[in-house]
């Protein structure tokens, strides 16, 4: 956690979402225990109605049904179980052609058993890029700042490349 994934996500997302007829980001997924919920919410939002479905499995096949012919961008983001998965985009042939699953998780097993088609692994900051962060955020300068080098570089090794806690 803390190393970008969503912000990353997110970002992506925004730039290439006028590429697809809808789109529909779902943040902190393991949250919310009510998989029902988040499939009236892909529903609802890429339809632009209000949708209401009975039961997980109903969902599934109403979004199978409906979005089939949709190209869709969908952003799930922090999954961490397979059933997740299976109930928001069970497999390819839910969405249109041209749509895009992006799916943020801490687990690459799930994205392996779900067998998505590709695994995109976020880099930690080099010492170099988490000084720089570090300095823009503390001092508000994105350069070395007069007398705090030492004490900067130790927050920044403490911090081990992960930009939240930068």
């Amino acid at each position: 956690g803390g190393v970008g994934k969503t912000t990353l996500a997110y970002s992506l997302y925004t730039k290439i979402s006028g590429k697809f007829d809808s789109f529909c980001f779902l943040e902190n997924i393991k949250e919310e225990s009510s998989m029902k919920t988040l499939q009236e919410k892909i529903l609802s939002t890429v339809l632009k109605i209000e949708v209401k479905v009975e039961s997980v499995d109903k969902g599934k096949q109403t979004i199978k049904t409906r979005l089939g012919c949709k190209k869709v961008l969908l952003l799930l983001d922090d999954i961490d179980d397979l059933k997740q998965l299976e109930a928001l985009a069970g497999s390819h042939d839910w969405f249109g052609d041209g749509s895009r699953i992006l799916i943020t998780t801490r687990n690459e097993h799930l994205l392996i058993s779900h067998k998505v088609d590709e695994v995109s692994h976020i880099n930690l900051l080099s010492d170099y890029e988490a000084l720089r962060l570090f300095n823009r955020y503390a001092y508000q300068e994105n350069k070395h700042v007069e007398g705090y080098g030492t004490l900067s570089k130790r927050v920044v090794s403490y911090a081990a490349g992960l930009p939240l806690a930068l």
